[in-house]
């Protein structure tokens, strides 16, 4: 009997250890995690894993691994939320973000040291939907497991994505990738230096369709938009309304053997190209002859530098496009000076102290195509524009 006794003891022993490592093992799969859905609060500030429900607002929450957002899944975070995103961790989204800043109370994604490839930002390849308003995201382009910097944000999806009123600052590859017939809306956002020897501000290709409008691009390393289909898969064309941007020194840490443009518009896409800035660039407007040209127009933008040297390359010589009599086209440095309220132009700086607030008596006021705004740039005069 006491033998008996003994190994009935062991087996409740064995199987209450079995059932204590699976709940520990289920547990670890989802912390942070509310299990009710998107509209409900996640109770942990330090989070890994998966993860669904609401960032709650003005909190403060340490990313520590990586995060993963299942299909189905919604992450929403609400107003005046900060995340710190540390181990150079990564946002995989198969569901749903939702990061929903206000102008009073923007969130802010970053890393606590503050270093260019400090985090994997937002890997959405096989998202539901994506959208960012009033978000700032900092820091990114952490290495994959090959070693190769991640995009701020990427999307390979028919799906769409709304990005407005948002930041992305200092990342080491390019800021937006979204290509695969995703739907666009890229409306008064601002990306500053983005790229370290190479990276775009937004790359979009594989028949993508949308609006990108009134957004600042400053001081990348290759092109503030690269715009393409594809150079094998025809149809169905990217086809984009791009208007009233700005496109400031853009193109020159990539350097003189592969310089980039403030738009690079290249195979087979298509769209229209009006009231944009393009100010101190290497190259400024590069539409080449592999576009859709048929279907692309262009005109009403404004051409500025004080580099003598890249003053040829407003239009690339040997692509397709070229001088529109509606583009304002300056000759030198104080012939059309765009009249910014401050500027100064340094390519290698990190950060941009300038303000692109039009000054009265500027000769973008009233020169703009008014299918879109009367006039050129991303802060026109009617206060419809960018808002940093």
């Amino acid at each position: 009997m006491k033998y008996r006794n003994k190994i009935s003891l062991f087996l409740v022993g064995i199987a209450g250890l079995i059932i204590s490592l699976s709940a520990c093992s289920k547990s670890n799969s989802v912390t942070g995690n509310n299990k009710n859905g998107g509209a409900n609060e996640i109770t942990s500030t330090t989070l890994t894993g998966h993860v669904k429900g609401t960032m709650d607002s003005g909190k403060t929450y340490t990313i520590t691994g990586d995060i993963y957002v299942d299909a189905g899944d919604t992450l929403m975070v609400k107003p005046g939320v900060t995340v710190n995103v540390k181990n150079n961790s990564t946002f995989f989204i198969n569901g749903t973000i939702m990061s929903m800043g206000t102008q009073s109370q923007p969130i802010t994604f970053t890393a606590p040291q503050k270093q260019s490839g400090s985090w994997g930002g937002f890997q959405a390849d096989s998202a539901q939907a994506v959208t960012f308003h009033w978000t700032h995201i900092n820091y990114t382009g952490g290495p994959d497991p090959t070693g190769s910097p991640r995009v701020t944000l990427v999307v390979h999806a028919p799906i769409k994505v709304d990005f407005e009123d948002s930041w992305i600052l200092d990342g080491v590859d390019n800021a937006l990738e979204v290509n695969d017939g995703a739907q666009l809306t890229m409306l008064r956002n601002t990306i500053e230096h983005q790229g370290s020897t190479d990276g775009e501000g937004f790359d979009c290709y594989r028949g993508v369709t949308g609006t990108i409008a009134y957004n600042v691009i400053w001081g990348g390393a290759g092109n503030g938009l690269k715009i393409q289909t594809d150079n094998t898969i025809l149809h169905p064309e990217t086809n984009l309304k791009i208007y009233n941007n700005d496109f400031i020194d853009n193109g020159y840490r990539r350097g003189a053997a592969e310089p980039g443009a403030g738009i690079t518009f290249d195979q087979f896409a298509e769209g229209e190209i009006y009231n944009n800035m393009f100010i101190s660039n290497y190259y400024g407007l590069a539409i080449n002859k592999a576009a859709d040209t048929t279907n692309t127009s262009y005109g009403n933008n404004y051409f500025w530098t004080d580099v003598d040297s890249t003053r040829q390359y407003y239009y690339p010589q040997g692509d397709w496009g070229k001088p529109q009599s509606s583009d304002i086209i300056s000759t030198s440095a104080s012939d059309k000076n765009p009249m910014f309220k401050s500027y100064s132009k340094d390519p290698m700086a990190a950060t941009d102290n300038n303000d692109y607030h039009l000054q009265s008596g500027s000769p973008a006021i009233g020169a703009g195509n008014p299918k879109y705004n009367n006039d050129i740039g991303a802060y026109p005069s009617d206060g419809s524009g960018n808002k940093h």
